[in-house]
């Protein structure tokens, strides 16, 4: 699915599945971000969900995630997952900054990039303002096309000094759901054989191989560049911890096991859980079924043990529900 009906049919859905916190319990504020990338000086829109809860706030602040709406760089926007972060802020006591990062065709490759690191800056330098501590935790995260971009910019995070260790701005977690990792049309060399889900489910409910190739034809992107590929990155190693979801049914399946497989490879602790049989946001059309709810509280245990305090690397795991 693509374009505005979307983007109302994933904003219908989400306020169906969830109650709604209590609006006492968090303040929602927008803010204008400016991106200066590339010979680009535009300004974007985030969106931030603070805690107000004062009894339940830890010494410094609140952990903080950023978070990236899916829709395949070519639909979505701040409305898109709106419902769904301010439960989890308030279930999770978590302050949260929602990136509203520009699509195409409109903007083409890399803008929308361009547009999440900026987000991703934005909220390590107003972390205070926020009530968040980055000693709590700093996550970036994201659904489909948003894991795809928090995949990427955690990548560009680590190479870069602004986020150097030692900073206090370190990412300390991806949490990354039905992520797509690499382009369409990337040459994937050795890692073919693994990745056969583009074919095997070309034709899967919600999401086909055929709409992935239209989304990636719009967006313009160099397939091998790793801000778009970011499995076909020349080293995984010093990323931060990931909890990482695949849903069966999915054209992306494939990349998100592998994506998972490299991390460990590279050491990094990893925690990966599976959903056979499902398709791609199934839950977003059919939240009532059990797997679904499963899915949703996953996500909060998921969040809770990229939150936890580091343990060796044999907590790393994969599960299949």
């Amino acid at each position: 699915m693509g374009g505005s009906t979307t983007s109302r049919l994933f904003r219908i859905v989400n306020a169906s599945l969830l109650v709604d916190a209590a609006a006492s319990e968090y303040l929602v504020a927008e803010h204008a971000v400016r991106v200066d990338a590339e010979g680009e000086d535009g300004h974007i829109t985030v969106r931030s969900y603070t805690p107000t809860s004062r009894d339940n706030q830890p010494e410094g602040g609140f952990p903080l995630l950023v978070w990236y709406h899916g829709g395949g760089f070519v639909a979505g926007d701040l409305d898109l997952d709106d419902n769904y972060l301010r439960n989890l802020c308030v279930d999770l006591q978590q302050s949260i900054v929602n990136v509203g990062y520009r699509l195409a065709p409109e903007h083409v490759f890399p803008a929308g990039f361009n547009d999440a690191y900026a987000g991703l800056k934005w909220a390590a330098r107003h972390a205070p303002a926020l009530r968040a501590s980055l000693k709590a935790g700093f996550i970036a995260g994201g659904t489909s096309a948003g894991a795809n971009l928090a995949a990427a910019v955690a990548l560009r995070a680590r190479d870069d000094p602004f986020f150097a260790p030692g900073s206090g701005r370190e990412i300390t977690g991806q949490l990354l759901q039905t992520p797509q990792v690499v382009h369409p049309a990337a040459d994937v060399g050795r890692y073919a054989p693994e990745l056969r889900s583009m074919e095997e489910q070309a034709g899967a409910p919600f999401l086909t191989a055929r709409k992935l190739r239209a989304f990636a034809d719009a967006l313009r992107a160099p397939p091998n560049d790793e801000r778009i590929s970011p499995l076909l990155a020349t080293s995984h190693e010093g990323l931060p911890r990931a909890f990482i979801q695949v849903f069966g049914m999915d054209p992306l399946r494939d990349e998100g096991l592998l994506y998972a497989r490299l991390l460990r490879d590279a050491g990094v602790q990893t925690r990966l859980n599976i959903y056979p049989g499902v398709p791609h946001t199934f839950m977003m059309v059919f939240p009532e079924t059990e797997v679904a709810a499963r899915v949703e509280r996953d996500v909060r245990d998921g969040l809770r043990w990229l939150l936890a305090p580091h343990r060796p690397p044999r907590d790393s795991g994969c599960l299949m529900l």
